[in-house]
Formats: structure tokens, C-alpha cells, sequence
């Protein structure tokens, strides 16, 4: 079922620019761990690894931590988890499958090897959507909403 409450939506630019912090430092991160790990290899197998220094890890990396985050039970970065998010497939509200996952996250890639103009999108939009989210069939909404469902007005008029 898609989601249709409004309040599912509240906040989440300011909240994902957070969530985006939060994931660009734990890149970071992982990508020192990478590029040591990539240098010990070379220096114990004398340069016959070498070769994976030369990857292109910038954007290997960030694809694969939110492909592989999305398309998690957790339905979200680990960023966007700390700040209340998850993402949703548009269509009917379900957690994204691994090929939605995929596209959203190398579509903002592109998005920043862009100029980072695409990312404004969600200025424009009333779901707070961006261009890869709406490419990829995806939206972000706040989890504590998707964890209470939504009362009928009847259901709640006959509680109190």
C-alpha cells in the first residue's frame, strides 16, 4: 500500500541532510580502513596487489555502503537510520529490492559528479524527493510513522 500519511514526510530534508553527514564520515572511515588494508596487502604480497590501489574506491565504496544499506532489513543508510528514516519503495510502500537500492545510490552518485545541482530537488518537492529517488522509485520517509499505522478518525471518535 502506498504511503499517503502526510506526516510520514515531516522533516526529512533537514533530517537527511544530517543522516548525509553522518554516512559521509563513516565513508570516510571505511575508506581509510580500505586504502590501509589495500597498502598492507601490497607491502606483504611484494606489489602483487598492488593493483587494487588503483580502483577506483571513491565511488566503489559509497555505492556499495548504500546499496548494501537500503537494500538491508534496515531499509536505510546508517546515517538515515540515527535520524529516524527509512527508505520505502513509492509503489507500495515496501522495503526497496536490491535493484532500486542500486539505482537510487549510482544515481546520486552522478548526482554529486554533477555538481551536486540534481540534489536540490527536493526544494521543489512537496515528499521531499530527489531526483534519484524519483528515478529509482524510491522515497524516504520518517520510520516512527511506518511503525504506527494510521487510526481511522471513527476508530479513534470510539476510543474517547
Amino acid at each position: 500500500m502506498p504511503i499517503s500519511n502526510p506526516r510520514a514526510f515531516d522533516g526529512v530534508l533537514r533530517r537527511r541532510i544530517v543522516a548525509w553527514a553522518i554516512d559521509a564520515a563513516l565513508v570516510v572511515m571505511l575508506s581509510w580502513v580500505l586504502w590501509g588494508g589495500a597498502a598492507l596487502l601490497a607491502v606483504f604480497t611484494i606489489g602483487l596487489a598492488g593493483g587494487l590501489l588503483l580502483l577506483p574506491w571513491a565511488m566503489i565504496l559509497p555505492i556499495l555502503y548504500g546499496t548494501l544499506s537500503i537494500s538491508s532489513p534496515l531499509s536505510a543508510t546508517p546515517g538515515q537510520a540515527v535520524m529516524g528514516l527509512a527508505v520505502r519503495s513509492d509503489a507500495d510502500g515496501a522495503a526497496p529490492t536490491m535493484g532500486q537500492a542500486f539505482t537510487s545510490t549510482t544515481l546520486y552518485a552522478l548526482s554529486w559528479a554533477a555538481g551536486g545541482l540534481p540534489l536540490l530537488a527536493p526544494l521543489f518537492s512537496g515528499r521531499s524527493r530527489t531526483l534519484h529517488d524519483l528515478f529509482s522509485g524510491t522515497l524516504v520517509v520518517r520510520s516512527a510513522v511506518l511503525a504506527r499505522p494510521e487510526r481511522s478518525r471513527d476508530f479513534a471518535a470510539e476510543d474517547g
